[in-house]
């Protein structure tokens, strides 16, 4: 056997290293194609390319003789040489369910795990440091020890616990792999075991390339290496030899000295001739000066300066978006001059979830081909979630949210029209919102009802033909979702072990029929050119039957429950990736900066350049901290060092990433996030501006306008992409700013192209484009509302309020999903209904108000509640603990006000004449009409909570009460625009048909609002029992407006003598006259409001009629009429467009706002009169 030998090749980048080896491997092979193997090691992210230079090289026939292999594919070689590979692969999904399994068995024994168990990454923190344990060669015995050591020094308490439950998680997970199974990490030790077996090492030359650095079980495999086979080279990335010593820590290129250093050391110990290094010195990659000046000077202090033209840019963008398109025009410009083509080019990237989505659209618009080298987890493939949602709805009691997302995965469907399934889904949907669904109302044989009812008096209604073919529809969309998922449901539970659960989750995908559903949407991918998508679902189909034959294999004996085995898939499920070959050959390559090993690259963009990005922030996010891997280094366990020594390394990570490209290199950095946020420059762009002050570079914006005319050119680099830096110029132009004539031959290029025309058109059109909505045709309007308009006072304050959310309402007929929840409006019902069920026990069994006591008043609120709970939004009330709570908190509130009410009762001289009072067509009361232009009617109807009288010698009194769950006042500022009618309308209702209700003329006294409440209140001193009640009714006190009569608030608070009155917002004064305080008008002024608000009335119909839709939302202080608009996204309302303006209201008096009612109804009456 020949001399065993090793031998260092070293050099900066650049500078041959790996072209050296390429030359000697071919050489070798033209020599003699059958000698001993030549076996080229690198790293697994450069084995594809690796081969493909070796293929394709026009010399070699062939190369049997040479072969490429990662340190686990040589291992695989040998293993299956010399025997050890018989055992099972673990895949990583397989680890994590493992270590998942040995959590949940252990968690008694555990002390600081069991917490951090369920937290979403803890399972990949565990199973990175048990990987690190294995590739520096750490048992849990050696843990063992150092707990050991550390209790007898009684030392550090957290750490001596991680230590505990990590052997106790290490050995266990030994234990379950040792003899039968094998991981990632076990081939390089039984392969460093095996090279001494092997015949095909024997009399090999080995290159190692492409590696800065080494862990242990590489060590030890390199070590074997030496001993055995006839020469081991190695390539490394530094400019000087380390034998014998060791570099500095600020050294550039220490990971790489320290590897040199260890390996000599090896060969030293095994007494192995270490031959004289090849050293490299000249940068022959790359092809301008300036290049080969950062390779050579990057790291010298003070730093020097580049005299020349520089190949190198800099560019700052307003943010990531501007920065990614001034990438893509980059390119595109490099690729149109023939500088290169787009696999010359390299897009490197530290921080590639802030750029992904940016990069995949943006590239899309300007038609650059890509591929992003970067693994993407599977958990948003619609497979993966189906299954995730199909174990949580069935360990989860059947919630809406999986529920839905299993079924919006659209795998639950039939072979068929997608399509219209599809929107069947979104009708049961909708019906599961409204009601609740949810929980065994989804498994239980009960028939799911379907009925249009709101509010609490329609529930005896009979079911139209409509109502029961939804029903059909819904129940039975509900078996097509519920039956394979309770046959699923039935067989987890019959199981007993892991295997029995992996066939049933098979059989379900089976039955499904999952591998066709898959196929269909692969084909559809190709069909479409998406071959990276087309090709992802082939691998979720392969990557869970995966996960399902790991699970069985590793855990299919162990008894296990439907918990524990969700548990464990959604632990396997969470740690698959995509792995995509890239589908051709010309594209950009997008990245990892770190990670990627790149060569005959061009230009190099390298984006995101920004502090804490490079150098990287670096967190301590493992299981353990910086502070106590310092410590178990530093008392002799070697592991990973910490974040501060990681921080290091961080030059030379940049450094390689600068040296990639061979012409042109081009760093950029976004000025703020996507949330306007500023981002500050790395440090080392400081660096490479002071070396190389005559660069290239600038600013990239969102908005040309922004830069000098010939800078503006760039931008028309596609398009696609240009259509909307026109139309933004051209919006300029419009409003009177200067546009450089290019732009207009841009514009006509669009016009004169018939494959651009529509497009840039659409695109154009927003140039003239007014968000306003169009006012209706006469004709239309008529379609729409009829001639005979059947309104409610909401509806007419709804058009006050803002005309386009009255036209989305009632004219389109939109409206909000129904939501299973209790709001304001729900609550009014059952307050209004509760205090007239109670009215009406009263009334029959012959009780009046007055005479009930607190005791009474919270029996018949209890009774009233339970009687219309079940009644009220699909039961909501019954449906829960939360809800039966919330039940007996409404009860609580109803029997305080209808002792309020008796109270009331007591001291008022006025009675009720009607509760709930319903008028309009073929009710109590007919409704208010009002004659509109050509013909046309309009009627009100609706419901008064309720009405009063009170007799005196002057006349019958009546007054209007309106319950209210919040408190209310009448503004009359809102009365005087539209925004709040309701209780004027409702007296002037009673005045017009006050001899249809009371038999007799009435005068009104005045509207009143009841706050329903249960009031808590505070004092300065401690207070009686009646000192208390008399705060809580002065709490309940009713505000509205009233007549100016003393004898009317007299008759409302027959015990008021002076001062304010605790029932009604009035005051008499020791002389009897009313306070100034009192909110107070006179009868001509309720006169005065009455014709006004019926003129207003008039000309709200009048403008519907006509085709009102106008955005035109009020505003009045700080209260806007969009802040709780649902159709917002409709009308799309923006304040920064010149049309888009609120209706300012400015508050006035109530005295100015009757003196300008006063004033239009003197003018109505002259105009009729004249």
């Amino acid at each position: 056997m020949n001399q065993l030998s090793l031998r260092f090749i070293t050099g900066r980048p650049g500078t041959g290293k790996t072209a050296f080896i390429h030359r000697e491997i071919r050489q070798k092979l033209l020599g003699d194609p059958g000698g001993a193997p030549l076996i080229y090691l690198v790293p697994e992210q450069m084995t594809f390319l690796s081969e493909t230079r070796l293929a394709h090289d026009p010399e070699l026939g062939g190369m049997i003789r040479a072969q490429v292999y990662s340190f686990t594919r040589l291992a695989w070689k040998i293993l299956q040489e010399v025997g050890g590979i018989s055992r099972t692969h673990v895949s990583s999904s397989g680890l994590n369910m493992l270590i998942r399994k040995i959590l949940e068995d252990q968690k008694e024994e555990l002390s600081v795990f069991t917490r951090a168990a369920d937290k979403t990454g803890f399972i990949d923190n565990v199973e990175r440091i048990l990987t690190e344990f294995k590739r520096f060669c750490v048992s849990p015995a050696q843990l063992q020890e150092k707990r050991a050591s550390i209790e007898e020094a009684d030392g550090e308490r957290v750490l001596s616990d991680k230590l505990h439950d990590l052997e106790c998680v290490y050995q266990a997970y030994e234990q379950k792999l040792e003899g039968k199974y094998i991981d990632s990490e076990d081939y390089l030790r039984l392969l460093a075991s095996a090279i001494e077996k092997s015949r095909y090492l024997d009399d090999a030359e080995i290159y190692i390339d492409g590696f800065h650095t080494f862990n242990p079980q590489e060590y030890l495999v390199i070590g074997e290496l030496l001993k055995k086979c006839r020469r081991v080279t190695v390539a490394l990335t530094t400019d000087r030899a380390f034998r014998g010593m060791q570099p500095d820590d600020l050294y550039l290129f220490r990971m790489p000295g320290e590897a040199y250093a260890h390996i000599y050391e090896l060969a030293r110990a095994f007494q192995i001739e270490t031959e004289e290094d090849v050293a490299l010195y000249e940068p022959v990659r790359f092809r301008h000066e300036s290049l080969r000046f950062l390779q050579s000077r990057f790291e010298e202090l003070p730093f020097p300066s580049f005299p020349g033209e520089s190949s190198i840019e800099i560019w700052q963008a307003n943010n990531r978006r501007a920065e990614i398109e001034g990438v893509a025009r980059s390119i595109r410009e490099a690729v149109m001059e023939g500088s290169c083509r787009y696999r010359d080019i390299a897009l490197l990237v530290r921080n590639g979830e802030a750029y992904q989505d940016l990069i995949e659209t943006v590239f899309y618009d300007y038609d650059v081909p890509y591929f992003i080298d970067r693994k993407r987890p599977m958990l948003n493939h619609p497979l993966i979630e189906l299954i995730r949602s199909t174990l949580e709805i069935i360990r989860g009691n059947w919630r809406y949210e999986p529920v839905f997302r299993a079924i919006k995965t659209e795998l639950l469907f039939p072979p068929g029209d997608t399509r219209m399934l599809r929107e069947k889904m979104d009708r049961l949907e909708n019906y599961c919102l409204a009601y609740g669904i949810q929980g065994e109302r989804w498994t239980s044989r009960k028939r799911w009802e379907y009925r249009r009812i709101r509010g609490l008096e329609l529930e005896n209604l009979p079911q139209t033909d409509e109502e029961r073919k939804i029903e059909q529809e819904l129940n039975e969309l509900r078996l097509l979702v519920t039956a394979p998922i309770l046959r699923l449901s039935r067989r987890l539970k019959r199981a007993r072990t892991g295997k029995a659960l992996c066939e049933a989750l098979y059989l379900y995908l089976e039955e499904l029929e999952i591998p066709e559903k898959l196929e269909a949407l692969r084909l559809e991918k190709e069909e479409a050119g998406d071959l990276v998508a087309a090709r992802e679902h082939d691998q979720a189909w392969d990557e869970v039957m995966g996960v399902l034959d790991q699970y069985v294999e590793i855990l299919g004996d162990e008894p296990a429950d439907v918990g524990k085995f969700s548990a464990i898939m959604e632990t396997g499920l969470e740690s698959l990736k995509f792995s995509i070959v890239p589908p051709a050959l010309d594209q950009v390559l997008v990245a990892n900066l770190e990670q990627s090993r790149l060569s005959d690259v061009k230009l190099a963009f390298i984006i995101g350049v920004n502090d804490g990005v490079m150098p990287a922030k670096i967190s301590e996010d493992g299981v353990l901290n910086d502070e106590e891997r310092e410590y178990l280094r530093l008392t002799g366990l070697e592991i990973m060092p910490g974040s501060k020594r990681r921080l290091l390394d961080e030059e030379f990570i940049f450094y390689r990433a600068l040296t990639t490209p061979s012409e042109k290199l081009v760093l950029s950095f976004p000025l703020a996030d996507e949330e306007g946020k500023a981002l500050l420059p790395s440090p080392f762009i400081n660096r490479i501006e002071d070396m190389f002050p005559a660069r290239g570079g600038g600013l990239w914006v969102n908005d040309p306008a922004e830069l000098e005319e010939k800078q503006q050119a760039a931008y028309i680099s596609h398009p696609a992409a240009a259509i909307a830096f026109v139309t933004s110029q051209l919006q300029l132009k419009k409003r009177g700013y200067p546009m450089a004539d290019f732009w207009w031959d841009t514009y006509n290029f669009y016009m004169e192209h018939p494959e651009w025309k529509n497009r840039a058109a659409h695109a154009f059109s927003s140039l003239f484009y007014q968000n306003k909505a169009r006012k209706l045709s006469e004709k239309t309007s008529r379609e729409l509302y009829g001639d005979h308009i059947l309104a409610s006072v909401s509806r007419m304050e709804q058009f006050f309020t803002c005309p386009f959310s009255h036209f989305s309402t009632y004219g389109l007929r939109l409206r909000e999903r129904d939501v299973f929840r209790l709001d304001a409006p729900n609550i009014g019902d059952l307050f209004h209904g509760a205090l007239k069920w109670i009215s009406d026990t009263l009334q029959r069994q012959g009780i009046p108000w007055s005479e009930i006591t607190k005791q009474q008043s919270m029996e018949l609120a209890k009774a009233a509640v339970d009687d219309l709970a079940p009644k009220l939004q699909h039961q909501i009330l019954l449906s829960s603990k939360r809800y039966q709570y919330i039940k007996r908190k409404l009860e609580q509130v109803v029997g305080r006000a209808s002792y309020i009410l008796s109270v009331h009762a007591k001291r008022s001289g006025f009675e009720p004449v009607a509760m709930e009072l319903a008028f309009g067509p073929k009710k109590e009361l007919p409704p208010l009409s009002f004659t509109l232009k050509n013909g046309a009617k309009m009627e009100l109807q609706g419901r008064i909570d309720r009405v009063d009288k009170a007799e005196s010698e002057n006349g019958v009194y009546v007054r209007i009460i309106d319950y209210k769950s919040s408190a209310h006042k009448l503004d009359l500022t809102n009365v005087y625009y539209g925004l709040d009618l309701q209780m004027l309308t409702y007296l002037d209702l009673i005045m017009t048909y006050s001899k249809q209700l009371t038999g007799e003329e009435t005068i009104p006294a005045g509207v009143l609002y009841f706050h329903l409440h249960d009031p808590l209140i505070s004092a300065e001193k401690m207070l009686s029992a009646e000192e208390i009640e008399e705060e809580i009714l002065k709490d309940f006190r009713m505000r509205g407006l009233l007549l100016d009569s003393p004898e009317v608030i007299t008759l409302m608070d027959r015990s008021l003598e002076s001062g304010n009155s605790a029932i009604v917002s009035a005051g008499l004064k020791k002389d009897g006259q009313l306070t100034a305080r009192s909110e107070v008008a006179s009868k001509e002024d309720f006169e005065a409001i009455r014709s006004y608000v019926r003129n207003i009335y008039t000309e709200a119909g009048n403008a519907i009629l006509s085709g009102t839709t106008d955005i035109a939302p009020y505003k009045i202080n700080k209260q806007a009429a969009c802040t709780f608009c649902p159709f917002r996204s409709v009308c799309q309302f923006d304040q920064s467009m010149e049309e888009n303006n609120y209706r300012l209201i400015h508050s006035e008096k109530p005295e100015e706002i009757l003196a300008k009612m006063r004033k239009e109804r003197s003018t109505d009456e002259n105009r009729h009169s004249g």
